[in-house]
């Protein structure tokens, strides 16, 4: 029988709270390695003895199967949707599904019924725009949702968390799991990284460009120094790699091999480059030799070092070698408390991201005091460090993700003033002019017209010429010149707005310049 902890406890408890005042959509906040899963077994299960229906939805296999495991120890049944079915069985009261699973049907007659039937939704690791379309679809919008993560942010053009939840209840720090035993904590070895001041960002995906990331790392230096800190610092430690790609992986492995260390890779499958449409075309040909040279690679070495990622992550588990190298791959669902030593041999600005791969080696586990930090990234300067208190918001900046975004209550301005009666008083961005939970408009704001100063030209307190100094001809810019007093050098910056050093040269025809008038005329304005 499962023993919840006292902040897991508190956790179910705050959600029925929040439940019970009217809330249906909220995320569940609590660090990796606090048990996450262990709380929405629960959840589920005192939910199912109600005789209600309950969704728990994944993205990994491996994660699904851990879900399966811990819905298990909880004496509770659940019915596992696999690809390829066609119905359900009505007589479970817990379900569980892939995403991908369910992206493939939810248009379909049967499933939007069986899906309108569901009380409870359950989503893991909720930050993950995998699950937009559970949203999207609106079938879920008067039903109980709880989303569980570790890290409810996200960045970029990603969809905003608000927009699908109500509020976040965050659970439990990292500092007390350390100061409770339930977690490790770590020793940390910051190490000069590239710079990535000039890396491009995908704002889709709110992160660097794998294909610029890895120009950067994917050089000598940094290999060495792959190599040379690991065995000054933690030689003989269980070991979790993160690389940038499959080509930095492999690399990365044979150089640990040659050191003398065991070490392995796992990544996603990588299937052979189809042949150009056009083969002349030196873009297309360029391209699918880039990609066969990799995949020439992978093939080589997927025998000799991977294979089926179920039995290198067995093996791992299991000692039989003492790094595992990966690439996106053992991030959320993959629990292993035994690994000792965390490499980030990357860089990323995702804060998610971050503290998904460091908390691979935060778990408690037999003899193990600490666990190693080597940032080869700069990504705890940039992101901030493990053990570091975070504040999380629904809301995230739509342009460079950095800090909490401007916000107002639907219905009030910016300051808080009350617009006008409407509104919802739900937070939103501050910059929206129309709410997306009501759809609350707000007054367009007058714009006043735009007052033009026009320069006067005035002789003995008479006004002779009325116009811009930019619609002036050059015999009337000239007499304002002159009535003015201005300095040459003013002359020579209203010709140059007009036309550069033809404005000037133009001019000086007109007016019997000589040449070095004209030089120093273009040198002076070509300073600004």
């Amino acid at each position: 029988m499962l023993r919840l902890r006292e902040y897991q406890t508190k956790a179910i408890s705050d959600i029925r709270t929040f439940f019970g005042k009217g809330g249906n959509h909220c995320i569940l906040q609590a660090p990796t390695g606090s048990g996450k899963t262990i709380i929405f077994s629960v959840l589920a299960k005192k939910t199912a003895e109600k005789h209600k229906k309950v969704l728990i939805m994944t993205d990994r296999d491996e994660l699904l199967m851990q879900t399966g495991g811990a819905i298990n120890r909880t004496g509770l049944n659940a019915f596992f949707i696999q690809a390829g079915q066609k119905y359900v069985s009505n007589d479970f009261n817990v379900y569980i599904a892939m995403s991908q699973t369910l992206r493939r049907r939810i248009d379909l007659e049967y499933w939007i019924k069986f899906l309108s039937g569901i009380d409870l939704l359950i989503i893991d690791e909720c930050h993950k725009q995998e699950f937009n379309y559970l949203f999207e679809s609106q079938i879920f919008n008067d039903k109980y949702v709880i989303g569980f993560t570790a890290t409810p942010h996200r960045s970029g053009k990603m969809r905003q968390l608000a927009l699908d939840y109500d509020k976040i209840i965050s659970t439990i720090s990292v500092k007390k799991l350390i100061e409770k035993g339930f977690l490790v904590n770590d020793d940390y070895y910051g190490i000069s990284s590239p710079d990535m001041s000039n890396v491009k960002i995908d704002r889709l995906q709110g992160d660097y460009k794998p294909k610029e990331m890895f120009e950067k790392f994917d050089s000598p230096k940094l290999y060495s120094g792959l190599v040379e800190n690991y065995k000054k610092i933690a030689p003989k430690s269980k070991t979790l790699i993160f690389c940038v790609n499959i080509e930095h992986c492999i690399k990365s492995t044979i150089l640990l091999r040659d050191a003398g260390f065991t070490a392995n890779f796992v990544v996603s499958s990588m299937n052979k480059p189809k042949y150009p449409k056009d083969p002349e075309n030196k873009g297309q040909a360029a391209r699918y030799n880039e990609r066969m040279r990799v995949y020439e690679l992978y093939k080589k070495y997927y025998e000799l070092y991977s294979g089926k990622r179920t039995d290198i992550f067995n093996d791992f588990q299991n000692n039989k070698f003492q790094i595992l190298i990966n690439a996106g791959i053992a991030t959320t669902g993959y629990d292993c408390p035994s690994i000792e030593t965390i490499i980030l041999n990357r860089a990323t600005i995702s804060v998610t991201l971050l503290l998904q791969m460091i908390g691979r080696g935060s778990r408690i586990f037999d003899k193990k005091t600490h666990f190693n930090i080597f940032d080869f990234g700069g990504n705890c300067e940039r992101l901030g460090y493990y053990s570091e208190d975070r504040n999380w918001s629904l809301w995230h900046e739509s342009k460079d993700g950095k800090g909490l975004p401007p916000l107002k209550e639907c219905g009030f301005d910016s300051v808080g003033k009350p617009i006008e009666k409407g509104g919802c008083r739900r937070l939103i961005l501050a910059s929206y002019k129309i709410c997306p939970f009501c759809g609350f408009k707000y007054p367009e704001k007058k714009t006043a017209k735009v007052i033009k100063l026009y320069s006067s030209l005035y002789k003995d307190g008479e006004i002779i010429n009325h116009k811009r100094v930019s619609d002036m001809n050059f015999d009337e810019l000239h007499d304002y010149w002159k009535l003015k007093g201005h300095k040459i050098a003013w002359l020579w910056r209203q010709l140059w707005y007009r036309g550069k050093k033809k404005a000037i040269e133009n001019f000086a025809k007109k007016y019997g310049w000589q040449n070095s008038t004209i030089i120093s005329a273009v040198k002076f304005c070509e300073r600004f």
